[in-house]
């Protein structure tokens, strides 16, 4: 066989640790209340674990398109999954965030909270108990 291996990596980890911030963000943008927020600061707060949870995801994003096995396997997977679903999900509502925190009009419900759009993050935000086993190191 040609080419480098790569190995079967387990990153149920990382992609959880990028739930988590979805999550708290979601709260933050519902129920701003409950963790002692207006709606404005409790959307900046969101943008913030936003952010946090796009950082979070960039390495598994870098890992998959370094791992492809030729120049034209870079290219596509780097307009396919570096451009794609989840990055674009990400950028949404980070503007949805931001958009509320500076008291705009919101363009629209984003796509990162709609329940089955992305399965590999919303595998872990059905159930608190799986984003809570490893708490907030923060």
């Amino acid at each position: 066989m040609r080419g480098r291996r790569t190995e079967k990596r387990d990153e149920s980890t990382e992609w959880k640790a990028v739930a988590r911030e979805t999550f708290h963000a979601f709260d933050l943008i519902m129920t701003p209340a409950l963790h002692g927020h207006d709606q404005q600061s409790g959307a900046q707060a969101a943008t913030a674990h936003l952010e946090r949870g796009r950082q979070l995801m960039q390495p598994i994003i870098d890992r998959y398109v370094a791992d492809a096995r030729t120049p034209l396997g870079r290219a596509w997977r780097t307009n396919r999954v570096a451009r794609g679903a989840y990055v674009q999900a990400f950028a949404q509502a980070i503007a949805h965030a931001s958009a509320r925190a500076a008291g705009e009009p919101e363009p629209g419900w984003p796509i990162l909270y709609s329940r089955g759009a992305l399965p590999l993050i919303h595998r872990y935000t059905g159930d608190r108990r799986i984003l809570n086993d490893e708490e907030d190191p923060r």
